[in-house]
């Protein structure tokens, strides 16, 4: 009984330390960093993609000028509408007390809420009403792009240890391939494992059934359990 009491404990140590995600972050040191966020998955028959590319172009302790492009990478011939309303980024740091941009199709916010599970943002830039989405003919639509100065405005300082925008990302489409649906799902950083740009293999955090590790270890608990438990039984 005491080796499946430690066995037990052992393996919930096991499944909360699996459960605990690193999250990815692009970091702007200095004029002319670069990153790039890509969306991509396959939803009700559609192959969706996007990619948002960043260029530090302007850095002072209280404002960083970044050029942004926004690619709606998902191509004409799919089913449905497919367009691309909105991205977020989780945390940006150090803490943002203002944005701006230039862009038609764009307009950007601090301390937003997304739809889905991504929930508040630190920053959002979105098209139609705001970062949960609105009419789908004021978002980036397949195979279209959109460039545009975004400034960030901070009351801490850029300069101090750069910029820091890490995940989770999140995407926000309208009509959706076969269903027409609204839909949200996580981006990855371009150049990270796994993050490639075919359709579903880079939206890291966006759907699919992957069991989760602290799922594994806790079946893997169960096994082990079951296993003690009749050793236990032929000793009686």
């Amino acid at each position: 009984m005491r080796m499946l009491k430690n066995l037990i404990a052992g393996s919930l140590l096991a499944a909360g330390m699996a459960g605990t995600a690193a999250a990815d972050t692009i970091h702007f040191g200095a004029t002319g960093a670069t990153g790039s966020i890509l969306f991509a998955q396959v939803i009700a028959g559609a192959n969706l993609q996007a990619k948002v590319d960043f260029t530090l172009t302007g850095l002072t302790a209280s404002q960083a000028t970044f050029s942004v492009t926004v690619s709606n990478l998902t191509g004409v011939a799919e089913i449905g509408q497919n367009a691309f309303m909105a991205f977020g980024i989780d945390v940006v740091s150090p803490t943002l007390n203002g944005v701006s941009d230039n862009s038609g199709v764009f307009d950007s916010s601090i301390n937003d809420n997304m739809a889905g599970g991504f929930q508040t943002v630190d920053l959002c830039v979105f098209g139609a009403n705001g970062c949960t989405g609105g009419n789908v003919n004021n978002g980036l639509q397949e195979a279209s792009s959109n460039s545009f100065s975004l400034v960030l405005n901070t009351l801490g300082s850029f300069t101090a240890n750069g910029i820091d925008f890490t995940s989770p990302y999140g995407s926000k489409w309208q009509a959706v391939g076969t269903t027409g649906g609204s839909y949200e799902f996580g981006g990855c950083i371009v150049g990270t494992p796994g993050c490639g740009g075919g359709g579903g293999g880079g939206g890291g955090g966006g759907g699919g059934n992957t069991p989760e590790p602290a799922s594994i270890a806790l079946v893997g608990l169960g096994l082990l359990a079951a296993g003690a438990a009749r050793r236990a039984t032929r000793k009686a």
